[in-house]
């Protein structure tokens, strides 16, 4: 199997901080792959492995036993080899938000941190050689932007935003990077350079061809042009002149904490 698929670029993050933006200018990246929204398919096929550990036969390979964390991470990257086409010299992935397997597990008993243990363990087992990035966004614009896309509850939004932040935070995050959803689209040039530069990735200034569009599915697709957003475009996206319309006493005092201590 190709060695490559253990070293992908992985963005972790919240929905709405500019994550899009971000996939989009590796996408543009004539040397760069990207598979996409991967959090499900990482933990779901890993823990789907995990379950029938004990019920199919042991393997041997050179007389040892393989360890079973080791097949099921093999198991993982034999999905992401057969679906997607990563020619490329380097490919890039993007698992934001905690997946559909981690509230099951927290039902059976896990606490949040055994979770985040778990969570960056599969995450170094599949990918051991990979390289891992957050973008951060102004939190008040992104529970706006949530509210607005998703049409979710405030508190619930605080809580998934706070549930992330401890999960970049956590002891055992393998988060090296962090990109500013501010310095990002205000310098797109010099902040991409510094993104690649950190990544030991070769610049390639097409990249900025992702600046041109924004990106928010509509019924006019996945991403529209940015001449059709003056308004987002002249304020740079932030949404300060809304910050009044949160309530702050909404989110847990603890959640609010732990998000400015990320941010």
């Amino acid at each position: 199997m190709n060695e490559k698929l253990k070293s992908p670029i992985t963005l972790i993050s919240h929905g709405r901080s500019g994550t899009s933006l971000v996939q989009n200018i590796f996408d543009a990246h004539p040397d760069i792959s990207v598979a996409g929204e991967t959090a499900d398919l990482i933990f779901s096929t890993w823990y789907s492995l995990w379950r029938a550990k004990g019920i199919v036969p042991g393997l041997m390979e050179n007389g040892k036993v393989v360890p079973w964390k080791q097949r099921a991470a093999r198991g993982v990257r034999s999905v992401f080899n057969e679906i997607f086409n990563l020619e490329t010299q380097y490919w890039m992935q993007k698992p934001i938000g905690q997946p559909f397997v981690s509230s099951y597990l927290r039902k059976q008993g896990s606490t949040l941190d055994e979770w985040f243990e778990l969570y960056w363990s599969i995450l170094d087992d599949v990918f051991p050689t990979g390289k891992f990035i957050t973008i951060l966004r102004q939190p008040c614009d992104v529970v706006l932007s949530a509210k607005g896309y998703w049409d979710r509850d405030e508190s619930q939004i605080w809580s998934d935003i706070a549930t992330m932040a401890r999960c970049i935070l956590h002891e055992s995050s393998k988060i090296t990077y962090a990109v500013n959803f501010d310095e990002l689209v205000q310098q797109p040039e010099q902040t991409s350079q510094k993104l690649f530069s950190h990544l030991d990735i070769p610049y390639d200034s097409t990249i900025l061809k992702a600046f041109g569009h924004i990106y928010v599915p509509n019924k006019d697709g996945w991403k529209q042009d940015k001449s059709s957003f003056e308004g987002k475009v002249k304020k740079n996206f932030s949404r300060r002149d809304e910050w009044d319309k949160l309530d702050l006493s909404v989110p847990n005092p603890d959640d609010l904490k732990v998000i400015e201590k990320l941010w």
